[in-house]
């Protein structure tokens, strides 16, 4: 299935752009990410009944992040989402709609990569997390239920702007 770009079907959509200059070393790492290599990736702002939101720690970059990842080869952005959240936590969800779009292009020497960044809203269709966070190999050491959001908070401006529309 070919992805949908969410921005054909919503007018409201955060939107943003993130371009950057990286070095050959840099790009020739990026070339190898499964963000670049996926072309799309989803995360969701996943709130319980009490409207509190499940976050997921990642040691690697000492961020709490709103859970997701890449979309695999014939594979929907809500399909996706669904996956990404459980694999992570071990909630399954009941995706909204997406809420924002970034895109992220890196360049080197005339050359360029990006992919797409898809935010979604979700529900919870159950609170308990598992003991199994992630694939293995992923830096996740924790899941947990937030009432306000942590000060580290990986794009916090944008899950912000997410939650205030819920």
């Amino acid at each position: 299935m070919d992805v949908i770009d969410p921005r054909d079907c919503y007018e409201d959509l955060i939107e943003r752009r993130v371009e950057k200059e990286v070095d050959a070393e840099a790009f020739a790492a990026l070339e190898e990410n499964e963000a670049f290599s996926a072309g799309w990736v989803v995360s969701a702002v996943v709130l319980d009944e009490t409207g509190r939101v499940l976050l997921t720690y990642h040691g690697g970059d000492s961020a709490w992040l709103a859970p997701g990842g890449s979309v695999q080869p014939s594979e929907s952005l809500r399909e996706a989402v669904i996956r990404e959240v459980h694999e992570e936590t071990e909630v399954s969800i009941t995706p909204d709609r997406p809420h924002a779009i970034v895109e992220n292009i890196v360049r080197h020497n005339g050359k360029s990569l990006s992919f797409r960044f898809v935010m979604f809203s979700a529900w919870a269709e159950s609170t308990e997390v598992g003991d199994e966070l992630g694939e293995p190999g992923e830096p996740i050491e924790e899941a947990d239920w937030f009432d306000d959001l942590p000060a580290d908070v990986f794009e916090e401006p944008l899950v912000e702007r997410v939650l205030q529309r819920l």
